[in-house]
């Protein structure tokens, strides 16, 4: 009767005024009794009825999920399942990314990192950016007549890569500037106007106590509302006491200082992170006016970056003292032979990193670190700007494919060398199936009883690319099956929590389930993007301990089951210590463990055999 009809009752109950402890039986009361319990009936059904159409929703969604499970589990090939994510994820980011105001240097950052250089037997296999930058160097190498040539190009290119790079440091900057000024005014703002609230409460303060407060009291209140340290003199104390507002300008000027000049040393601080070197700015020694104060910053990062090309190209027009430089030519001299594609490609990966000393707290001791002296990713980026949006996915497309094609010959030919020695029907019945389906049941049959490695030039090559499907179907199904575990059970976690807050829907006069479904469709449509992110972004670089997806039988033998030639083995080193003079076997008794004293010779010579 509280939840429905309680009103009702209540008011009658005051009208004829009757003790809450009388007994009473009125046909009025009895029908509201009756109403309310069955509206609570009803709305404990509805309850019910809405947490099974809840489940409802999770289990459709559950079907679908545990169903894309069981075809990972069954199916034979999922390369083109993960290709069709990644085709799907590409096409989704490449016209988002050309629409960046910035530029698509996030696209290039991104693409680098889903599929950075992969190395395969002294071979290297680009990055995409790697790739934009070999087809400019490709462009120019018909003029290389000679090495000289190709290392001006290299270090034109690398120039060209510090300038956009410089460039967009000084857009960052630029922005970083002006969004940390708009958030100062705004934060002085809210400070002033606490503070006048605190001055004016505190008239009203006084105007009701009686005893004075102690102005230090009064200060530790007002640097808990402003959240800025307030100090004042002895002085400044008792002036306080008598007249609070009389310092309150001051407070005020030191309570904007305070908060301009810690604004100040977080933007010093964010842009030496992003420079990895210090400005040699002191937040307290610069001027309040916004417009010197960016004019100082800009000057002394052009000095910084003017510092870092001079340490990498050279200065006044001497390149032979830089660093880059200096590793260039010595890299350059090194090739043997005709300059190649592969050539090319090793001189870019080791352009951007170099090392630098520095001081181990822990051990006191100096040593060196890794670190990246330039990035490809902003010239690589402009060097996309102004192209067709379908032409870039389509190019971006085939080099993430050619990777992958790549990636499945060396498991197939690292797989072959595994298998080479056993016969075809030691393997497992599923590669077995495989490789008679590409080989030929004839091929088959005349394989019955020899190795692997008797197969010719042609089956081989047909044998190592099938191997290599398998081994990557292996890793893709390993991949999907975590990406899928560990997604979904966070999404559960994440129904659960709207399960318990769509009720308060009903308070906007909407219906709970209606949005309970819609909610749980945008967050199913999520979790699959999440899915297929996920995949992506580990498909070329996630590497299992194990990779192989064919299985082999292995030959063991029990102990009383040796080979005959183990035997002859045995009894030939026997022999040969019976006839072993003593001296000689004093010697290798010498070399024995500890605690072989009590064996005797045969003893002795079975463990030296071991």
């Amino acid at each position: 009767m509280a939840r429905f009809g309680g009103e009702q009752a209540n008011n009658l109950m005051q009208r004829f005024q009757v003790d809450d402890a009388m007994p009473m039986e009125v046909g009025l009361v009895g029908r509201l009794v009756e109403q309310s319990q069955t509206r609570v009936e009803g709305a404990n059904f509805d309850v019910r009825k809405h947490l099974l159409e809840y489940d409802d929703v999770v289990n459709s969604q559950r079907q679908r999920i545990y169903g894309q499970r069981d075809l990972i589990f069954t199916k034979g090939d999922l390369s083109e399942d993960v290709t069709e994510m990644l085709r799907t994820e590409v096409q989704r980011r490449i016209p988002e990314a050309l629409k960046d105001k910035d530029g698509p240097w996030k696209l290039i950052a991104w693409l680098d990192q889903i599929q950075p250089p992969i190395s395969v037997g002294g071979i290297l296999f680009p990055s995409y950016s790697l790739k934009l930058l070999l087809q400019r160097l490709e462009s120019q190498k018909a003029g290389f007549g000679k090495l000289a040539d190709v290392q001006d190009a290299l270090l034109g290119l690398v120039s060209e890569a510090l300038k956009t790079e410089d460039e967009h440091l000084l857009h960052v900057v630029d922005s970083l500037l002006e969004n940390t000024h708009q958030r100062l005014e705004e934060q002085i703002e809210e400070r002033r106007q606490a503070l006048d609230t605190f001055f004016e409460g505190l008239d009203i303060g006084e105007e009701e106590e009686t005893a004075p407060r102690n102005p230090r009291e009064i200060l530790d209140e007002l640097s808990g509302v402003v959240h800025v340290p307030l100090k004042i003199s002895p002085e400044e104390q008792r002036a306080f006491r008598d007249d609070p507002h009389s310092l309150e300008e001051s407070l005020r000027e030191q309570v904007e200082s305070a908060v301009t000049n810690q604004a100040l040393v977080r933007l010093l601080g964010a842009v030496e992170r992003r420079l990895e070197e210090p400005l040699e700015l002191d937040a307290a020694q610069l001027p309040t006016d916004w417009d010197m104060l960016a004019d100082q910053v800009f000057t002394a990062l052009g000095t910084v970056l003017t510092r870092r090309r001079e340490r990498l190209l050279g200065s006044n027009g001497r390149t032979t003292d830089g660093v880059v430089t200096r590793d260039l030519e010595t890299a350059v001299n090194r090739i043997q032979g005709p300059l190649t594609s592969n050539h090319l490609t090793g001189l870019l990966m080791m352009l951007p990193q170099g090392t630098r000393a520095a001081f181990d707290k822990k051990t006191h001791r100096r040593v060196f670190q890794r670190t990246t002296r330039l990035t490809y990713t902003y010239l690589a980026a402009h060097l996309l700007e102004g192209r067709d949006p379908q032409e870039i996915a389509d190019e971006v497309l085939q080099h993430l494919e050619a990777a992958q094609a790549m990636l499945r010959r060396t498991y197939g030919a690292n797989e072959f060398a595994r298998l080479a020695g056993y016969r075809l029907d030691e393997l497992d019945q599923t590669a077995q199936n495989a490789l008679c389906t590409v080989l030929g049941d004839e091929v088959c049959k005349q394989m019955q009883g020899q190795p692997l490695q008797a197969l010719g030039r042609d089956e081989t090559i047909t044998v190592m690319d099938e191997l290599g499907r398998m081994a990557l179907t292996s890793i893709y199904r390993r991949l999907l099956l975590i990406v899928i575990t560990e997604l979904w059970v966070d999404y559960l976690t994440q129904m659960e929590a709207l399960r318990v807050s769509i009720g308060l829907e009903a308070y906007a006069q909407r219906d709970p389930l209606v949005q309970y479904k819609s909610k749980a469709s945008e967050l199913f449509q999520t979790l699959l993007g999440n899915m297929r992110l996920g995949v992506v972004s580990r498909m070329f670089t996630y590497r299992p301990t194990n990779v192989s997806g064919v299985q082999a039988e292995t030959h063991k033998f029990a102990p009383n089951d040796q080979p005959a030639e183990f035997e002859a083995q045995a009894e030939t080193l026997e022999a040969e210590e019976s006839e072993m003079p003593e001296e000689e076997e004093q010697e290798r008794e010498a070399t024995l463990p500890t605690g072989t004293d009590n064996l005797s010779r045969s003893q002795k010579r079975r463990r030296r055999r071991k």
